[in-house]
């Protein structure tokens, strides 16, 4: 494969990682001006429009864009075959009850780790994300987020990530080169919501997603089916979120 078409895989998926992330703020802030504007400045009624905007319109509308302007049209066919996605098998609800465990033991791995060489000087301690400590004050909102992450996000950001860009990479680099590639783009766009004062804090947040997906891009290969990463991913967010209500509320 020739430096110029993996210049050109690397160049469409940091592209399609940035789109996505500016695509969906567009859309959620159009959706939070129209429904403040309405007269909603509930909660959880802005978190929800906001939530289906970024993921749907942002992640999930873009990596549907770009599989439509490749195929100039949507090839159903191509889609399932580029994307992974097939009729869940035994199996894959196996990978799934048995990855959810593990993203907490990878996890727990990388927070001891940090913790005990302690690389930024913040005593392991990271930045937490801007969309849980504001729920914070109002816990209930962790309950709407709960269907949220499982229908939207989990499905919507690995639609994207792993589903289109880990894919595209793959086909220019090497498996291994391209899970890599694409967990350190993931953790790079999700810098915005894990800003602070301590920059190595930053760090140690923007290291537990790229851990993150570094795992659902493993698991992504391992299990050949986009609906494994997409619904471990929801469902590891959605018991963040109960964990966070429990703590709360």
């Amino acid at each position: 494969m020739s430096v110029r078409s993996r210049s050109r895989a690397v160049a469409v998926c940091l592209a399609l990682a940035f789109g996505g992330w500016f695509t969906g703020f567009a859309a959620t802030l159009g959706v939070e001006l129209h429904t403040l504007a309405l007269g909603y400045d509930a909660a959880a009624i802005l978190q929800i429009g906001s939530s289906v905007a970024f993921n749907v319109v942002g992640a999930a509308g873009l990596a549907l864009t770009y599989l439509i302007v490749r195929r100039n049209g949507f090839d159903l066919e191509f889609a399932l075959s580029f994307l992974r996605i097939r009729k869940p098998t035994v199996w894959d609800l196996a990978w799934i009850v048995f990855g959810l465990v593990g993203a907490f033991v990878v996890l727990t791995s990388y927070h001891a780790f940090i913790e005990l060489v302690d690389p930024f000087g913040t005593g392991g301690e990271g930045e937490t994300h801007s969309s849980i400590e504001e729920n914070r004050e109002y816990p209930v909102l962790f309950l709407v987020a709960i269907p949220i992450a499982i229908f939207l996000t989990g499905p919507g950001e690995e639609l994207l990530y792993r589903g289109v860009i880990q894919s595209r990479l793959g086909e220019s680099f090497p498996t291994a080169v391209a899970v890599v590639v694409a967990s350190f783009v993931f953790a790079i766009v999700h810098l915005p919501v894990y800003m602070g004062d301590d920059f190595g804090a930053v760090l140690v947040s923007l290291g537990t997603v790229g851990m993150l997906g570094l795992y659902f891009g493993v698991l992504y290969e391992l299990s050949n089916s986009l609906f494994v990463p997409a619904l471990i991913h929801g469902l590891y967010n959605a018991t963040v979120y109960l964990s966070n209500y429990l703590t709360y509320a």
